[in-house]
């Protein structure tokens, strides 16, 4: 059976079996020395001693929560298709002022600024919204002048 001494740095003790070393506390990083040994080494390097050593379990131990399904958030709407149309056939300003805040939606969302993405989105669609509404009003107000332009222009023609 192999004799062990260990030091402190000062003193030198033993010689001790291993049962004797568990007794004194020694840690991994103890120099320890047996018969065979070129040098002085620390605890931790010779396998007899590994067993005076707990090991710590290289996985942390399972928690015992509930499964949460992960919340998996969806971009908001840019409304950019929307108000590209609004700015061809209603409302030239708002609609690029719509399709500014639209293009800034999907970069906002990517970056990782949600709040941003999510106001960007909402005042793409205020914008391409008015837009359209505005652009519906002036058409609608358009074929109201014209039908009674025309209706004037009949009107007009009879009393000659």
């Amino acid at each position: 059976m192999s004799q062990f001494y260990y030091t402190d740095g000062k003193e030198r003790f033993g010689p001790f079996t291993i049962e004797q070393l568990s007794d004194k506390n020694i840690t991994e990083s103890t120099l320890v020395w047996k018969e065979g040994l070129p040098d002085w080494v620390p605890a931790r390097n010779l396998s007899e001693l590994q067993a005076l050593f707990p090991q710590e379990s290289s996985f942390p131990p399972p928690l015992n929560l509930a499964y949460n399904t992960p919340v998996v958030e969806t971009p908001p709407k840019n409304w950019l298709i929307e108000s590209i149309l609004v700015t061809l056939f209603c409302c030239l300003p708002l609609g690029i002022v719509g399709i500014v805040h639209a293009t800034k939606v999907d970069t906002l969302w990517s970056t990782g600024q949600r709040e941003a993405a999510y106001k960007a989105s909402k005042e793409a669609g205020k914008w391409t919204k008015l837009g359209a509404i505005i652009g519906v009003i002036v058409i609608v107000l358009y074929v109201i002048m014209l039908f009674f332009g025309v209706l004037a222009g009949l009107g007009a023609g009879m009393e000659v």
